[in-house]
């Protein structure tokens, strides 16, 4: 795991060119804190930090061939590259280390851009081509490692984090985009390829970038397809997705450093912990709790630790905790993502990286298996769904009358409502009557449907049902853009690898087989994959629900953070996007109960800090990396 800067000029590098990488390359340090280099050819430059887990030893990057044509600047982990490199020994390669690298600049000398699909694992790379001056950018499938990219007219400059663009010296300087940052308020994040600049980009998740002779094309090469088969028995689907995710833990537990595993309560962590914990006796766990009743999982996850007989670390976080590395994480996210598990997330792979270099996690679950609560709601409003157009027309004009809160109304809210102009993805906060109120620049001509539109146009292409079409809306929007953004941003900060087995090509291909009523039956999300492993885990941890790094932000909300909330709204530099009264009435109502505000509160919280990291109070920012406060 590491990171890299990079510039591809259209014309001749310049020692300004070579200065700016350098500093973007320092600015995300804590990527690899364990070397650094830097590589120029006549055109482009790459700076690199390196995380040293395979072949520490060699492995050194940037890397360049030893003809001299080839050189590469790579991030995550093949995690097949040991029998791609046993096809090109037999095919008569010689190879001169054990690195990865190595194959990858092989393959990609025999097959050019086609050698992506080759590939199995996390990655974002850079490959130059000395000789016809040309670039490659990757990424991977499922879009865990990031590769951003600044399109100018003289060049592409590239960066695994956004914030290195701090360091730019021909970037002017970050600022928020009005359309943007509207849909942020709704999605909680800003969904790729997008970020919140609007002129920065992120390749999406399994593309690739080819750049020669002053054109740059993007193309995909990988695209998650869900294709049910109603032809091969439960039984077999069992076995197929076993072999599946047991093979997958199995090659992502490669590492020459200390391995251990992120543990909540719930299934999904459970799994990866104990399928870890039968090739590797002992391995450490890692868990994160709150001291407020519901919000902390230690008890559960020290019940699994237990069955599984496990070494368990153990997290307990204050309140002084949450606020003491606020601000620090949400530098770290790069742009405001309004997840509130987020400073546990920081905190716990703090913790972790005491102990070991690389975590095993389990995200990719839910959307692989429908895990999310949500999903269910596919079922149980089926009937209304099914109702003539005049019966549901008629419905929900009765519902629009009643209270929130009655029993009901949501439900006949999603059978009348198309499942179009209503799921964005797992999170949605504020719908464009509450944003008219609080953003300032707010359009009407911008709405949220507009970054979904494209994403249901290709599942109806595909004939999904409701619940397909839900997981696919997550796998491109609340995935990508927010479970693996905080993943990676955050276990990186602290110079932690973090690996997600679900995620994996060969996972999604036993999880595409899948029938809805193998994922939601007898009352449970997840239902095959419980079923599944039950044999390796406690019977209460099989059929507990999800909680997801809970943080009790909607109770301080309420009294311990409400003087720190609102001082961050009054003080707020965001004030041409943030109605400032709007949002102290949505902070008073919440702390009087007058409905639950707390995602919303949160949602402007993180978006005023981030603007005043990132815009308005940039230079201090960029100080303070440079003394690492940051």
């Amino acid at each position: 795991m590491c990171g890299f800067a990079g510039i591809y000029k259209y014309t001749v590098l310049t020692e300004d060119d070579i200065r700016c990488v350098t500093e973007m390359s320092h600015a995300i340090r804590h990527r690899g804190p364990d070397d650094d280099g830097i590589f120029t050819a006549d055109n482009v430059a790459f700076g690199f930090r390196r995380l040293s887990i395979i072949d520490l030893a060699g492995g050194a990057q940037p890397y360049t061939e030893k003809n001299g044509r080839y050189s590469v600047v790579y991030n995550g982990e093949i995690y097949n590259y040991l029998e791609l490199k046993e096809e090109l020994v037999k095919a008569g390669e010689v190879f001169e280390g054990n690195s990865e690298v190595e194959v990858i600049l092989r393959l990609y000398a025999i097959h050019g851009t086609k050698f992506i699909e080759k590939l199995r694992g996390m990655y974002a790379f850079l490959i130059y081509d000395n000789k016809e001056k040309s670039l490659m950018a990757g990424r991977d499938p499922f879009g865990i490692k990031p590769l951003y990219y600044r399109n100018t007219a003289e060049s592409i400059v590239f960066s695994s984090e956004l914030k290195a663009y701090l360091f730019d010296s021909d970037y002017k300087g970050f600022s928020a985009d009005k359309a943007l940052t509207q849909h942020y308020l709704t999605f909680q994040y800003v969904t790729e390829p997008d970020t919140v600049t609007g002129d920065i980009n992120i390749l999406p998740k399994g593309s690739y970038m080819f750049v020669k002779d002053g054109k740059a094309e993007v193309n995909t090469y990988y695209r998650p397809v869900f294709k049910p088969n109603m032809n091969v028995g439960y039984k077999a689907k069992q076995v197929k997705l076993r072999d599946a995710v047991e093979n997958s833990v199995a090659h992502h537990m490669l590492s020459d450093v200390p391995l251990g595993s992120f543990l909540s309560s719930g299934i999904d962590s459970a799994v990866i912990t104990a399928v870890a914990a039968k090739l590797q006796p002992g391995i450490k766990a890692f868990t994160v709790g709150f001291e407020v009743g519901a919000y902390n999982e230690i008890a559960d996850a020290a019940e699994i630790s237990s069955h599984l007989d496990i070494d368990h670390v153990k997290l307990q976080c204050k309140l002084k905790d949450f606020t003491d590395n606020y601000e620090k994480t949400i530098y770290h996210l790069d742009g405001p993502v309004a997840d509130p598990s987020v400073i546990a997330i920081y905190l716990i792979s703090r913790e972790a990286a005491r102990h070991v270099k690389v975590v095993l996690s389990g995200e990719g679950s839910d959307e692989l298996f429908a895990g999310y609560r949500i999903y269910d709601t596919s079922r149980s409003s089926a009937s209304i769904r099914r109702l003539p157009s005049f019966v549901k027309s008629a419905l929900y004009g009765l519902s629009k009358l009643l209270p929130d809160g009655v029993k009901g109304k949501n439900l006949i809210y999603r059978g009348c409502v198309p499942l179009e102009k209503r799921f964005v993805g797992n999170s949605f906060v504020f719908d464009e009557k509450q944003k008219k109120k609080l953003y300032l620049p707010f359009d009407k001509d911008v709405c949220y449907t507009q970054r979904t539109a494209n994403i249901y146009k290709e599942a109806q292409s595909h004939g999904y049902s409701e619940l397909l079409k839900m997981q696919h809306c997550d796998l491109n929007t609340w995935l990508p853009s927010d479970i693996l953004v905080k993943g990676d941003r955050l276990s990186m900060a602290n110079s932690l690898e973090a690996r997600v087995p679900f995620l994996d090509k060969e996972v999604f291909a036993a999880a595409a087989e899948l029938c809805d009523g193998e994922k939601l039956k007898d009352g449970t999300t997840k239902f095959i994959l419980r079923d599944t492993f039950r044999d390796l885990l406690n019977p209460q941890t099989v059929v507990r629900p999800k909680l997801g790094y809970p943080v009790p932000v909607r109770v301080w909300l309420k009294d311990e953070l409400y003087d720190w909330a609102k001082s961050i709204i009054e003080n707020s530099t965001a004030t041409d996007y943030i109605n400032s009264t709007e949002a102290l009435k949505l902070l008073e109502k919440h702390r009087k109960g007058k409905g639950d505000w707390y995602h919303h509160i949160w949602a402007i919280l993180c978006f005023i800090t981030w603007y005043k990291l990132y815009v308005t109070d940039s230079e201090n920012t960029k100080n303070r990396v440079r003394k690492g406060e940051l």
